[in-house]
């Protein structure tokens, strides 16, 4: 009988994410079937039907007549072993990564181009994590591995789309495929200059951003690195002020407006009709008295104003 593997078991902390496959091969070798104590409910149902996937795959062994049948029997779990086999695809680390970005199956099929069915077959058999996205250090230490004991290369296309879409989730993975973020078309050639400059600035930041999370720390790094750690400081702190600084004028202008001896009138308050009154009358209103009254407010002596009349009238 085979000995049993630690990433095999449903509750093993380094428990892989294709441990439901794992199980269906240490069956095919020999090894404890599956159970619902062990594996649970759904890995016991998951485990069989991959043990029987595996078994009449093999026994296919190429054949069309006999792939075709075995497509018919298990479409699904079909398409998702063909997935899992490719494992220097990108399709297969794009699934993976939107797993850890949080998007639902029919999210990931959608945008994969393929049925629900087979995205829900190929996570529960191949990438059984979404009850571990909590769990940092196992997302950390067995998703991403290689990331933690290697390091990350820009070539590294998987751990990257893994590490960026678990940390910032689907419209970060959108972007990191797509090698940029959005640009919006162009609606005629005048807007096709603009395109290539915002093309052009995205691109400069996803580039930015993979640098900054593959350039390895070594003698030879280590004081560019402090170096454009120092200006981006230098950056941050001046645009800083310079937020601080345009606050300050506004709340400065805020105070000066309630000061000022009149109010800013709405269109309403400001109606000519509001100066007939006085327009009317004998007395003559001063230059500080008619912004005022067509700023909607109310003079003092507006009474004794227009009681004033020419001598004999």
């Amino acid at each position: 009988m085979a000995e049993p593997a630690l990433p095999a078991f449903r509750h093993s902390p380094l428990r892989a994410p294709h441990w439901k496959w794992l199980r269906a091969q240490e069956i095919d070798a020999g090894g404890q079937k599956a159970t619902r104590a062990i594996d649970g409910e759904d890995g016991f149902t998951w485990i069989r039907r991959a043990s029987r996937l595996k078994r009449h795959y093999e026994r296919a062994q190429n054949k069309p007549s006999a792939i075709y049948a075995l497509l018919i029997r298990d479409k699904d779990l079909f398409w998702a072993h063909s997935i899992w086999l490719a494992d220097k695809k990108p399709t297969r680390w794009g699934i993976e990564a939107r797993v850890l970005a949080g998007e639902t199956d029919a999210e990931i099929a959608e945008k994969i181009g393929t049925e629900t069915e087979v995205i829900s077959a190929y996570v529960n058999v191949f990438f059984d994590v979404r009850d571990k996205l909590r769990n940092l250090d196992y997302v950390q230490n067995v998703i991403m591995a290689d990331a933690v004991t290697r390091g990350l290369q820009e070539r590294h296309y998987d751990l990257l789309w893994k590490l960026l879409g678990y940390k910032g989730g689907a419209h970060v993975l959108d972007a990191v495929i797509g090698r940029g973020t959005n640009v919006e078309r162009p609606e005629s050639a005048d807007s096709v200059g603009t395109f290539f400059q915002d093309f052009a600035i995205s691109s400069m930041k996803y580039k930015a951003a993979l640098a900054s999370l593959t350039v390895q720390i070594n003698t030879h790094t280590q004081l560019p690195l402090i170096e454009s750690f120092v200006k981006y400081v230098e950056i941050e702190r001046n645009t800083e002020n310079a937020m601080k600084a345009q606050t300050s004028i506004v709340d400065n202008i805020g105070v000066m407006l309630t000061s000022l001896p009149f109010k800013i009138g709405t269109k309403l308050d400001s109606e000519g009709a509001k100066m007939l009154p006085f327009d009317n009358g004998s007395a003559e209103l001063r230059g500080d008295e008619m912004m005022v009254i067509a700023a909607g407010g109310q003079l003092d002596n507006t009474a004794d104003i227009q009681k004033l009349n020419f001598p004999g009238e």
